[in-house]
């Protein structure tokens, strides 16, 4: 089972490093690093020194890039470009963006979310160009509440530079529909995935162990894909780690 975790804390990055973990680079999500890159270029270039295994989460505050709203788009595009600017200047070939789908689609006629996947759809096919060869884009299920939506998403964009980052507590509580499902659905396109615990009621991102979410169970269906997709713990890192050791799911 390959570990990343997030560069939240200094002391999370330096567990990580000492343990031999991965790491993902979460800051240039953020519009105020995206607004200062050199700087933030520099901070980085320090932490990733000791990391063999890297990857980045893209911006997402506010982004809606399958807005009717053209220049809503514009900043969404921007953005995003930023965000992979940032990954090529680090040589980081793995980089994770929110498909950007919103649940309250779901109270509207089919009309709302089938412009969001023609909308979301054109963006990507737009945008596949200021993709590095090499470089893969994670689309993360987030407010979808079926597996259905993001693979629709991905098999109607149809590059191979674009595959999904599965969230397992995003499907978790804000779906019905069983992981094991999801799982069966999304399949070989799933190559990355975040991972935390919740009751499922909120995006609690609990250490791993204090939900409610068969963690075992789901880990070893997404194994059975792939032995070499990331798992990102989007949580407290030694508490969910030592949970993974506890259930034999992680030796050291």
């Amino acid at each position: 089972m390959i570990i990343y975790g997030n560069d939240y804390s200094e002391d999370t990055i330096n567990y990580l490093q000492q343990n031999g973990y991965g790491i993902e680079v979460t800051r240039y999500s953020a519009p105020y690093i995206l607004d200062n890159l050199p700087n933030a270029h520099a901070a980085t270039s320090e932490i990733l020194k000791g990391f063999s295994a890297f990857s980045m989460h893209g911006a997402y505050y506010d982004l809606f890039y399958a807005s009717r709203d053209p220049l809503i788009c514009l900043v969404a595009r921007k953005r995003i470009l930023q965000s992979i600017q940032a990954a090529t200047h680090h040589s980081i070939n793995h980089v994770v963006f929110h498909s950007s789908y919103r649940k309250f689609f779901d109270g509207f006629s089919k009309l709302a979310s089938d412009n969001f996947m023609k909308k979301a759809t054109e963006f990507w096919l737009s945008f596949e160009e200021h993709i590095p060869n090499g470089m893969t884009i994670y689309l993360e299920n987030v407010e979808e509440n079926n597996p259905e939506i993001l693979l629709n998403l991905i098999e109607s964009i149809g590059s191979p530079k674009i595959r999904c980052c599965f969230d397992v507590g995003h499907a978790h509580c804000n779906s019905s529909v069983p992981l094991k499902n999801w799982i069966d659905v999304l399949d070989k396109h799933i190559g990355y995935v975040h991972i935390h615990d919740n009751m499922g009621k909120s995006d609690q991102h609990l250490p791993l162990g204090e939900g409610n979410i068969l963690l075992v169970e789901t880990i070893n269906d997404i194994l059975a894909i792939s032995m070499t997709i990331p798992f990102v713990l989007e949580c407290d890192i030694t508490k969910s780690l030592e949970y993974l050791m506890k259930m034999g799911v992680l030796s050291l």
